[in-house]
Parts: structure tokens; C-alpha cells; sequence
């Protein structure tokens, strides 16, 4: 297909693009719908009807030509078409936590807020959290010691109340801003600092627990088991029972993308290689 052939296609994509925009935004209007709606398609139609424009006026042409550019793959991957297999054994400590976290996830990222004896509040990033049970609501983390074989403070946290240490578990946006939090929250601090004092969010007190003004919802909870696991793992695994779930007071259907981990030290919004990725310095 010729360049100005592909224009023509995609200028008659975007155009219907527009135009459907243009109905969606007099439907939602006539039905009184709630005013973020009719403005993200207000969005939607602008920045739409921009890109359209700057393929009307040519200055995109040399975008339609990709003499070099590697062809986009297609079709699925699947071990049908040969495969390999990798001991873990065999790997380093770093390659089995890249390779597990490649293929296991993506996996939600959070922020998890605990206290320490000393009335210290921590917050550390999490991508462990599980659902065991939903009635009783149990869920569960994994926590260990740092890469410093230091005990992490989440861990001496909860091992630091004697019965029913509370944890704030808090869902995050997919943003840069979020991403840049947990980069934060990561790194090691001394244990009289607080990461709520270096984060960019701010603490809500609520009678729950503690609320972190950026999470798109928070898990309270109280910790009820901690259990040691086999094959000699350093890890333990702290069990928890969901008390309350603390979400945006608002009305409608409005997506939220959530913060995930898609390599061991790689956050985005998604696990497209189109998407946008913040790789962690820790």
C-alpha cells in the first residue's frame, strides 16, 4: 500500500472516530450524565481531531514509511514451537527473583503502612499481597528481609505487637508520581524516619486506620497468623483478616489503572511494551 493510500485509511478511521465522539458527547449530555464523563470525551474528541489535522496537513507522511522499522510480531507464542527449561537451583538469588517476577506477574503494586512499637508509621512498597479466603476475607503477604539482610520494617512491624498488628494496604494509580513513591518508599531509612514524611501523598487518619490521600483504595486489616515457610526460606508468611475497604466517594463507571510490577524492578501501568515504564533504582 502506497503512503498516501495508508493516510486515506487512517484519516477515514479518525474521522469516524470523531464523529462518534461528537454523538457520544449529545448522548451523555441529554441523559444529564455526570460532568467528568461528558469531559473525558471532550478529551477523547480533541485530541483526536488534532491528530487528524496533522495527518490532513502532511507533516506525518514520513511516519507512514518504515523501510527500517522491525515488523510488529503476529500471532500467539506458545511452547508448541519449541521451548527451553531452567533450573531455579542453577540461578543466582537476583536471576530467580527477575525470571519469577517476569512470569508470574504482572502483580499489583502497593503501599503497605504498618507501626512500629515506637509509634513510627512505615510505609513499604508490596507486589505479594493474595487473596487465601473471602469469607473469612484472609489475605495474605510475603515478607522477608532486605537485600542488606536486614530484618525489613514491615516484617519487625508486625513481629513487634504482641497480638493483632493493624496494616493499611494501599492500591495505587498508575503514574509516574506513584511509581516515584514506591522508588521512595523503597529504599532503606532509618527506623525513626517515617517514608509518609518523604512520599508525595498525605495521611488521612480515618477510625479504619491510616489512609494515603494517593491510593485509589486502602485495606485495613489486622494481622492474624504469621507462619514460618519450608525449604529453610527466609521469608515469612503474614496472614491477615480484611476489615474494611476504604474507596473514592463518587458516582459512575470511571477506569483506573493499577500500578503493577511487570519485571522485578519495572513498574507501568500494563505489561504492553507500549506502555509507559518507570524502571526502579534500588
Amino acid at each position: 500500500m502506497e503512503p498516501h493510500e495508508k493516510r486515506e485509511v487512517i484519516l477515514d478511521f479518525l474521522r469516524k472516530c470523531v464523529n462518534y465522539a461528537d454523538k457520544s458527547i449529545e448522548r451523555k449530555i441529554s441523559r444529564s450524565a455526570e460532568s467528568h464523563e461528558v469531559e473525558n470525551w471532550k478529551s477523547y474528541r480533541e485530541f483526536t481531531a488534532f491528530s487528524l489535522s496533522e495527518l490532513e496537513s502532511g507533516k506525518l507522511d514520513d511516519w507512514l514509511v518504515k523501510e527500517e522499522s522491525e515488523p510488529i510480531p503476529h500471532g500467539s507464542i506458545s511452547v508448541a514451537k519449541g521451548f527451553k527449561s531452567l533450573e531455579l537451583d542453577h540461578l543466582s538469588h537476583v536471576e530467580r527473583r527477575g525470571l519469577l517476577a517476569r512470569h508470574v506477574g504482572p502483580s499489583p503494586v502497593f503501599l503497605v503502612g504498618t507501626v512500629s512499637a515506637e509509634g513510627v508509621r512505615n510505609l513499604a512498597p508490596m507486589s505479594s499481597i493474595g487473596v487465601l479466603s473471602n469469607t473469612p476475607p484472609l489475605i495474605c503477604m510475603s515478607l522477608s528481609s532486605d537485600r542488606h539482610g536486614r530484618a525489613r520494617d514491615t516484617l519487625s512491624n508486625v513481629m513487634g505487637i504482641e497480638e493483632g498488628a493493624r496494616v493499611s494496604i494501599h492500591s495505587l494509580e498508575a503514574n509516574i508520581q506513584n511509581a516515584n513513591d514506591v522508588e521512595i518508599a523503597a529504599k532503606p531509612v532509618a527506623s525513626e524516619i517515617s517514608e509518609w514524611d518523604l512520599v508525595s501523598g498525605k495521611l488521612i487518619d480515618t477510625e479504619f486506620g491510616d489512609l494515603l490521600s494517593t491510593s485509589v483504595a486502602t485495606i485495613h486489616a489486622k494481622v492474624v497468623d504469621v507462619r514460618e515457610l519450608p525449604e529453610q526460606s527466609k521469608a515469612k508468611l503474614v496472614i491477615m483478616r480484611a476489615v474494611s475497604i476504604t474507596t473514592p466517594d463518587q458516582t459512575g463507571d470511571v477506569f483506573t489503572s493499577k500500578l503493577v510490577q511487570v519485571e522485578d524492578n519495572v513498574l507501568s501501568g500494563c505489561a504492553s511494551k507500549l506502555d509507559w515504564k518507570h524502571e526502579l533504582d534500588w
